[in-house]
């Protein structure tokens, strides 16, 4: 017989989506440098105090869901796109590590999320 799911509605893709989503709806209308900028638009910080996340995850957030855009992070994606490492675009841009990894849409689910798994609740 098998085991009893301790968590059986879990499901962390579903959670980072709706964090996404969260985040998307709560910075609004799409942010490109290359634009005239709106002075009442809501900030990168906004967004983290509103959320109680990080600067550069509110970014990761954005850039992954398509509404954050300016010319540093369209340079890192653009040396990753050509297949320069971390390590190599650190050099060419004088950007930490973590900095440059915010620069990156997510491939995976975030990190620290309201609701976590349950290998992650026996790590912590």
């Amino acid at each position: 017989m098998p085991a009893h799911k301790r968590k059986p509605n879990y499901n962390g893709a579903n959670t980072m989506q709706e964090l996404l989503n969260a985040v998307c709806d709560y910075y609004g209308d799409p942010v490109d440098d290359r634009e005239p900028e709106d002075q009442d638009h809501v900030s990168l910080h906004d967004v983290a105090d509103h959320f109680n996340i990080t600067v550069m995850k509110a970014r990761k957030l954005l850039i992954t869901g398509g509404l954050y855009s300016t010319s540093l992070s369209r340079k890192v994606q653009e040396f990753h796109a050509q297949g320069l490492t971390v390590a190599q675009i650190t050099e060419e841009t004088s950007l930490k590590r973590a900095s440059i990894n915010s620069y990156f849409p997510y491939a995976h689910i975030i990190y620290n999320l309201p609701d976590i798994s349950i290998k992650a609740e026996r790590q912590k």
